[in-house]
């Protein structure tokens, strides 16, 4: 009777310590809208102000905006791994385009994409170096009332600078 009780508690214990494992990571979701913050060989001092990076998970495309040309293309992700393929953009000539050059530079190399704890998604190289580090641009709905009819517009929101 001692054995079968020893063995019910080491079953027991066995049992209760299979479910201590590491946790699962959370799943990413790139899909939406995002802002471009930084880019790593940026000059100092360059500000990224106006810039916008849209994934779209149901097509499979991608959109982003440096303040001249559009650039665009195609993504395959499946978490943490990033591709980016078949990338073109508009081929408008504007005084600055350096950091429009370097985006479509650091876009070949990334492989891999993970969010950090404050939010930021950070797209990295195969040697998980940090090349493009975006933050989530929040949709917020404002209803505006027309002449006793409700009209619902969608706006964007970028994220407060801390």
């Amino acid at each position: 009777m001692k054995k079968l009780i020893n063995f019910a508690v080491v079953l027991l214990a066995f049992v209760s310590l299979s479910g201590c494992g590491s946790p699962k990571a959370v799943p990413v979701d790139i899909n939406g809208n995002w802002q471009i913050t930084e880019l790593t060989g940026l000059e100092e001092g360059v500000i990224l102000e106006g810039t916008s990076f849209q994934f779209d998970a149901e097509g499979g495309v991608f959109t982003a905006f440096l303040g001249c040309n559009t650039i665009s293309g195609n993504y395959v992700f499946e978490d943490p791994s990033i591709t980016f393929s078949d990338i073109v953009r508009t081929e408008m000539q504007c005084e600055n385009m350096n950091s429009e050059e370097l985006f479509c530079f650091l876009m070949e190399q990334v492989t891999n994409a993970t969010v950090t704890e404050e939010g930021f998604l950070q797209l990295k190289s195969a040697e998980e170096e940090v090349l493009i580090t975006l933050t989530k641009v929040e949709e917020v709905e404002i209803v505006v009332e027309e002449q006793g009819e409700e009209v619902v517009e969608e706006q964007t929101e970028t994220p407060a600078e801390n």
